[in-house]
């Protein structure tokens, strides 16, 4: 994550009424895949600052991708070696 967001990150739920938790499932049920969908969403649709929309985006999307990376991942199953 930038560094720029880190601060921005911290105060989410004080400045937003809302967790970084919170964002993310809003974000997903609507279905929000790329970066400048999700900033124009919180921004347009929940009056959030630019800054702080891209600081949630970043998060939230960068999550998303981590998790559809682990997907079928089993080490168990890699008889390869």
């Amino acid at each position: 994550m930038p560094s720029r967001h880190i601060a921005d990150i911290r105060q989410v739920p004080s400045k937003t009424g809302r967790s970084l938790e919170e964002w993310c499932a809003l974000l997903e049920s609507n279905g929000v895949g790329e970066r400048r969908e999700a900033v124009n969403l919180l921004r347009d649709g929940y009056a959030v600052s630019h800054a702080f929309a891209l600081a949630i985006a970043d998060h939230c999307l960068r999550h998303s991708r981590d998790d559809d990376e682990d997907v079928g991942w089993d080490d168990d199953e890699d008889d390869r070696w």
